[in-house]
């Protein structure tokens, strides 16, 4: 019994002092963000979401890259989304026009607004693009897509080592 107890003792010993695995296998110090202002108000995301589109063909070779919060003193979860077309041809620190060559997408709620209307665009540059994460900056402007008369702006938008 001893003997069990010493060899317990060693192994919780052992278990206990092997370092934690990182929760993102590209990026260890988990330094990843999705963060930006609706119209004044922060939204952050550390854990944002992002992929390559293969399931439309319209879309396939886009990249998506969206973040979701709830806004400061808000209950309505927000979604900010980036969609980025033609993705293999984009190259580090060149400005993509949002509503031309890409889209922005804002969820608040029941309502949706996108950078379809020439007056409401923004722009994209990603500072460092490597074959599984990105980071970057965006900013964009877009209308409700159902009233066609009110807009969000979207500002300070950074995000950081997503992974996709």
């Amino acid at each position: 019994m001893k003997k069990l107890s010493y060899l317990l003792l060693v192994f919780g010993f052992l278990f206990s002092s092997c370092e934690e695995d990182a929760d993102n296998p590209f990026n260890p110090n988990n330094n990843t963000s999705f963060v930006c202002k609706v119209d004044g108000n922060q939204l952050s995301d550390s854990s944002p979401d992002a992929y390559v589109i293969t399931t439309n063909p319209a879309l396939n070779g886009a990249l998506k890259i969206s973040g979701i919060s709830n806004l400061k003193d808000a209950t309505v979860m927000n979604e900010v989304a980036l969609t980025i077309y033609n993705f293999s041809s984009v190259s580090e620190n060149s400005n993509i026009n949002l509503g031309l060559s890409g889209s922005g997408q804002v969820w608040q709620g029941a309502e949706t607004f996108v950078t379809t209307t020439p007056n409401f665009t923004g722009t994209v540059n990603f500072s460092k693009i490597t074959a599984n994460m990105v980071s970057g900056t965006f900013n964009f402007e877009a209308l409700n897509s159902s009233n066609g008369s009110t807009k969000v702006t979207i500002t300070n938008g950074s995000f950081t080592d997503v992974s996709y």
